[in-house]
């Protein structure tokens, strides 16, 4: 394991939030690693923070080109910044979740906006009131008869402490088959099945985001979901409608529970 230099150790204690957002992003622009990790302070403060942590070697840049074509700048964790985002948050498996995510095309694109849909929910909501899962905690993965194996993982897992409720939000740009959001609905339905899961599994909700929206397409995911048998817990919402929607689901939990 990487071993922290003591300047590190200092920076990364300094700067706790933007270690453990990136580990939760695992990549993320240059606006929404400064938005989410010094949200209370001046850009020119925060880029100068964050400078500092590339400096010491827990932060690396790379230079890339988005799915549209246009040149962006991500960062990711270095294996330094993985020891200390893994001390940070007392999970281990932070470093060996590490990898090198795909920093071009299709997928970095879907990435992208995933990141801005989470740095939209927690402008709304404050960080205080929403946690994000980490990937590793996201990744649902189970054994079926004959030894092989299942899994689905959502974009995106959102927990709610105080209104006892999680939100799995699948970011969809209209670019996967039916076929294959037929079978990750399927998916679901076996996860709530598996006795090892966390309780939190069981009752997400499973919100698709259309972006952009498409009511052929969302009446068609609602189909697919009371196919499976989970449209109980099935929602499909616009992405600038999600803030609100999010909004009102935790009011209409909190007054439930205070009834």
């Amino acid at each position: 394991m990487t071993e922290l230099t003591v300047r590190q150790a200092l920076q990364a204690d300094r700067d706790a939030a933007a270690l453990t957002w990136l580990a939760r992003l695992q990549l993320a622009t240059t606006q929404q690693i400064l938005a989410l990790g010094w949200p209370s302070v001046s850009r020119s403060i925060a880029v100068r923070r964050l400078r500092g942590v590339r400096q010491v070697g827990l932060f690396e840049a790379v230079a890339t080109k988005s799915g549209a074509g246009q040149h962006v700048v991500l960062y990711r964790l270095t294996p330094a910044g993985a020891v200390a985002a893994a001390t940070l948050l007392g999970d281990p498996q932070v470093i060996h979740g590490v990898r090198v995510t795909a920093t071009e095309g299709i997928h970095l694109e879907h990435r992208l906006r995933v990141n801005d849909t989470i740095l939209h929910l927690v402008d709304r909501l404050g960080q205080g009131a929403v946690e994000v899962l980490l990937p590793h905690q996201r990744r649902l993965r189970w054994q079926i008869s004959g030894g092989a194996w299942h899994e689905v993982t959502p974009d995106v897992v959102l927990v709610f402490p105080e209104a006892s409720t999680a939100l799995m939000l699948e970011y969809d740009r209209g670019l996967r088959s039916l076929e294959n959001i037929a079978v990750q609905l399927q998916r679901y339905r076996e996860a709530v099945e598996q006795p090892d899961f966390p309780s939190r599994v069981a009752r997400s909700s499973i919100v698709y985001v259309l972006h952009p929206p498409s009511p052929t397409r969302a009446t068609a995911i609602l189909h697919a979901a009371a196919e499976a048998g989970v449209e109980a817990r099935v929602a499909v919402i616009a992405a600038w409608d999600l803030a609100t929607a999010v909004v009102d689901a935790i009011a209409k939990a909190d007054a439930h529970r205070a009834s």
